[in-house]
């Protein structure tokens, strides 16, 4: 028998369907658990041999979590993001975690363009305008609407979802320069016609800058007041990444005095968002609530690879998208 615990806020019936069909087999058992950190979720993950992880990052597994898991096959997370997981403490443990790779890499590519053409079109200044009756066609003298085409795109962090952004911006005519840790290797540079520069050389470049890193100490307030300052007055600034990426009262001064022109923003360093953020009160960025990776396709493809990884290690077989270097 085999135990699965599942940290994610999924009903006991809908776990047991889903989990024990990914097995392949009624010969487990399936556990939800819905307390809090502690010594519950402690004794809740020992003896598991699958832990589903929590997409909510509420529950998060620290190194007490993973000890009293050790000899668990796999710490499947059903989501991209991880940073609620200590991935030193799990591999010491001699645990595997994964996440699911790139399904949801279309869902905010897309949403990263959606934003770039709302803020160029002012599309929802005119929207407001004209659903309350007002033709204000003239006001495009004053205001000025931009084309995306031929502007210069710098995308920060250039990994599955940064090639995804970088393919469809190519196709406006964009040009696209990007900064990561990591090089592309020359052929897809080539394919994406990206150029590579440092992070201080791109945002002084770029007319748009989409953020597309993950949360970890390094990229922490990786826009700060600093390299806001960096940018020109009439560039916009995308995060659709993690809300700690970006410093959010700087990026709100900056938007209200001047020196920056537009802002797109999907994640919040509060989730749900605090009602007085200062991003909320500006009409120059445009907001969604953590919803660019949530499509119903990317959703499909997350549940997906959780439910293979699940089978692939009851089968014997190495999880996919370990993010810890555990094999």
């Amino acid at each position: 028998m085999v135990k699965i615990v599942v940290l994610a806020p999924l009903p006991q019936e809908v776990a047991q369907g889903m989990f024990a069909a990914a097995a392949g087999s009624d010969d487990v058992f399936i556990e939800t658990y819905a307390g809090d950190p502690g010594p519950g979720l402690v004794d809740a993950v020992r003896g598991a041999g699958v832990i589903i992880g929590d997409f909510t990052f509420r529950i998060p597994i620290d190194a007490t979590v993973a000890e009293a898991a050790r000899g668990c096959m796999l710490i499947q997370q059903p989501s991209i993001g991880y940073q609620h997981i200590d991935l030193e403490a799990t591999r010491l443990a001699g645990i595997p975690v994964a996440n699911v790779g790139a399904a949801n890499a279309i869902g905010v590519a897309e949403q990263a363009i959606m934003f770039m053409l709302c803020l160029l079109k002012r599309a929802l200044y005119f929207h407001d305008k004209t659903a309350a009756g007002e033709w204000a066609q003239q006001e495009i003298f004053t205001l000025g609407l931009s084309e995306l085409h031929g502007k210069t795109l710098g995308i920060i962090g250039m990994g599955n979802i940064g090639r995804e952004v970088a393919k469809r911006a190519k196709a406006f005519g964009c040009r696209i320069v990007y900064s990561d840790t990591v090089a592309l290797p020359a052929e897809l540079e080539e394919e994406l016609e990206a150029e590579r520069l440092d992070l201080e050389e791109l945002l002084p470049a770029a007319d748009i800058a989409t953020l597309h890193v993950p949360l970890t100490p390094e990229t922490t307030r990786l826009i700060d007041r600093e390299r806001l300052a960096m940018m020109k007055p009439d560039a916009h600034l995308l995060n659709l990444a993690r809300g700690e990426v970006v410093d959010e009262a700087a990026l709100a001064e900056a938007l209200g005095e001047g020196r920056l022109a537009g802002a797109g923003i999907d994640v919040f360093t509060r989730e749900p968002v605090d009602p007085y953020n200062p991003l909320l009160a500006s009409d120059k960025v445009i907001l969604s609530p953590h919803v660019s990776g949530g499509t119903n396709e990317s959703r499909v493809r997350m549940l997906t690879i959780t439910m293979e990884n699940v089978n692939r290690v009851l089968s014997g077989e190495k999880p996919l998208y370990v993010v810890n270097g555990v094999r």
